[in-house]
């Protein structure tokens, strides 16, 4: 069968150029096919090495690994508390721990096997031993599909066959984790359990400029003697992020409190009360800022300040534009616990207009302005710029 011209017309009739049409698709198939044998070939290979790991290391063995993973000697190897451990962790044991300067359990194991290994196998073993960590911004999305990346250290460019993630993801979150490219498709290894805002990508590439300052151009070695460093950046993060989640936790279980107690005194002076009403009432404030990222970043930063979300609903009134992304969202600032005494039930403490650079935060009671201030810098930081408040 003679081969089909990229520019002749497509051969199942569609009317379009083979390379607009059914060339893609033979690609797609092809790609999914190599992604799937890549996945097949870690999911046997790490099985192997981590009972390998388990019998040359031993239990000690393995917690001293995680030691020297974490850096710390008080981090309990428990993935309840610790999600790495069975994330990058796991990969980073497996593929890079060098235990006194010998060989990793990837190496050993590949060295010791040579070509009785799957073919697969081999080509699994000797490109993910030669991968380091690194941070990747995620620059593009195919939602089921694929998530592109951008390795902010080293100057390369993937993109990862990801199903799951590419709808979890969204633009400018930044991982922590091994990318594995073999012809053309890529997928994550050992991807760490948390995406990272984009706001932390400022002092990512202080980092950066620092580790160039001293060591010159970025490259694969460079990324290797630096793990520990680049790590050490990651648990930094991790744990900040950790302890803005515990304070958001505390909010809203003061503010359920308080709302309580606002309750109680209402339904003592206010059992008539019936007024409907959609919006914040009139004696409420308006805080008004200039954003520096898209409608769905900003919603996505701001979705668990209206508690009745769930994680992939977007709000009713949300409009699109012309390529089919959110332009404008409006939803209420909604704590779980808040109970207005009326007939409508309206639980409302406030509405949230995202309408494209611009957000604005309508507050029903003036005295939920300082809440929510400390609410938005939390959440967007630099992203978001307080203009002047309307009363």
């Amino acid at each position: 069968m003679s081969k089909i011209n990229r520019n002749a017309p497509c051969p199942c009739g569609s009317g379009l150029k083979f390379k607009k049409c059914c060339l893609d698709k033979k690609g797609s198939d092809q790609t999914r096919s190599l992604v799937e044998q890549l996945r097949k070939a870690e999911n046997e290979l790490f099985n192997t090495l981590f009972k390998q790991a388990q019998e040359q290391l031993g239990p000690e063995g393995i917690a001293e690994a995680w030691q020297a993973f974490c850096q710390s000697e008080e981090a309990p190897l428990d993935p309840q508390t610790q999600p790495e451990a069975n994330t990058s962790f796991l990969s980073w044991l497996l593929l890079h721990w060098q235990k006194n300067g010998q060989e990793s359990l990837a190496v050993r194991h590949r060295r010791r096997m040579e070509h009785r290994l799957p073919i697969m196998h081999r080509r699994f073993l000797d490109e993910a031993c030669r991968q380091p960590f690194s941070f990747f911004a995620v620059t593009d999305i195919k939602p089921g599909i694929s998530v592109t990346l951008r390795d902010l250290f080293w100057t390369r460019e993937f993109e990862v066959y990801e199903q799951k993630a590419s709808n979890l993801l969204s633009r400018g979150n930044i991982l922590y984790t091994q990318v594995l490219p073999v012809d053309d498709a890529a997928i994550f290894l050992g991807c760490a359990p948390f995406a990272i805002p984009d706001a932390y990508q400022v002092r990512l590439i202080e980092v950066r400029d620092a580790i160039e300052k001293n060591l010159g151009d970025i490259d694969r070695d460079t990324l290797f003697a630096m793990e520990d460093r680049l790590r050490t950046c990651y648990f930094e993060i991790r744990n900040e992020m950790q302890k803005m989640d515990e304070e958001q936790e505390q909010d809203a279980a003061q503010t359920s409190a308080d709302t309580e107690t606002e309750q109680a005194v209402g339904e003592a002076t206010t059992q008539t009360e019936t007024a409907e009403y959609a919006t914040p009432p009139s004696n409420g404030e308006s805080l008004t800022y200039s954003l520096e990222c898209n409608v769905t970043e900003a919603f996505e930063a701001l979705r668990t300040l209206s508690w009745k979300l769930k994680d992939d609903e977007l709000p009713e009134d949300t409009l699109l534009d012309k390529q089919g992304q959110p332009c404008r969202m409006v939803f209420p600032w909604l704590t779980k616990g808040n109970r207005k005494p009326s007939k409508t039930e309206n639980p409302e403490l406030g509405r949230i207009i995202i309408d494209g650079d611009t957000l604005t935060i309508e507050i029903a009671e003036p005295d939920q302005k300082d809440s929510m201030l400390r609410k938005l810098s939390r959440r967007l930081g630099k992203r978001a710029t307080l203009l002047e408040p309307v009363a």
